[in-house]
């Protein structure tokens, strides 16, 4: 009997925050970096193609044409395999990645070993990120995520123009707002590529009565 078909589970990130760049002498890299999940930042490890990887480089601004140039002096000149490429170390801030929609596999856990790259306090970049905050307690055991990027492009904003209705009230227009946001991450898929049913994974809306209230949210703030 055969066995099925993997079929990827797609997952939308909006933000990524670059601390490690990992090469080898595959085509592939490995980025050490946090992102936002489940309202929440996590630590993830994010799999991606050196024409992925300049992408996001682009997309970066001047920090990313910076360690553009870096990484070209480190690719030109002998190196280890794997090499370890330290961004916020070197360039004293993570490489920062917003405004883009990144498409991702559905993440595997890591072996409970990997957790040791950052099991000091001091080590932790989280804790900046989130401005401070309570340290983890010495026992607090995590587990990290793998992803492989499937693809990246522009975010598109929805930006309604504000609606005039006294009986709307204010809980109702940002749960409306969020739903037709949404609709446009379902829409932004669509249009780079992805079927209907991947593109619906993608934002959320795999249920028809979200889609249908998505579309509706979307249709009302147009």
């Amino acid at each position: 009997m055969d066995s099925p078909q993997y079929a990827p589970y797609y997952v939308q990130i909006n933000e990524l925050y670059i601390d490690t760049v990992v090469i080898d002498d595959t085509e592939f890299i490995t980025l050490w970096c946090f992102t936002v999940l489940d309202d929440e930042y996590k630590f993830i490890y994010l799999g991606c193609d050196f024409t992925q990887f300049n992408q996001i480089l682009i997309g970066a601004g001047d920090k990313g044409k910076e360690i553009a140039l870096h990484m070209a002096n480190v690719l030109n000149s002998e190196h280890d395999s794997p090499t370890l490429v330290p961004i916020k170390e070197q360039f004293d801030d993570y490489l920062e990645l917003t405004g883009f929609d990144l498409i991702v596999y559905e993440p595997l856990a890591v072996d409970d070993e990997l957790e040791d790259e950052y099991d000091d306090d001091d080590d932790l970049p989280l804790e900046q990120l989130l401005g401070g905050g309570s340290k983890r307690s010495d026992n607090t055991s995590q587990k990290y995520l793998i992803y492989q990027l499937d693809k990246l492009y522009p975010s598109k904003i929805f930006e309604p123009e504000k609606l005039q209705r006294e009986n709307l009230t204010e809980q109702f227009e940002d749960d409306s707002l969020e739903l037709a946001q949404l609709y446009y991450d379902y829409l932004n898929a669509s249009e780079n590529g992805y079927s209907e049913c991947e593109a619906r994974q993608v934002a959320g809306l795999e249920k028809d009565l979200f889609f249908r209230m998505a579309r509706k949210a979307a249709d009302l703030w147009s």
